[in-house]
């Protein structure tokens, strides 16, 4: 491969540039995707999906406990 045309440098240049733009970007948006799935007190996504299913879970048992005492099974 020979590249005299300075044409033929400039858009392998702008080639690579693109590449490496892309992958930076891919780098930081997994970072930052990874962090969204760590917990971290109270405002990440795995936070709020702890907090729904402990909900859910408290919301399982007091309807179990209603049924139950409508059942006679106190």
């Amino acid at each position: 491969m020979n590249y005299t045309d300075p044409g033929d440098l400039a858009a392998l240049v702008a080639v690579a540039v693109a590449i490496l733009g892309a992958l930076s970007w891919l780098i930081k948006a997994q970072v930052t995707m990874s962090k969204e799935f760590q917990r971290n007190g109270g405002s990440s996504t795995k936070d709020a999906l702890f907090r729904i299913e402990r909900d859910l879970v408290q919301i399982r048992e007091r309807l179990d406990a209603h049924i139950d005492h409508h059942n006679g099974r106190d």
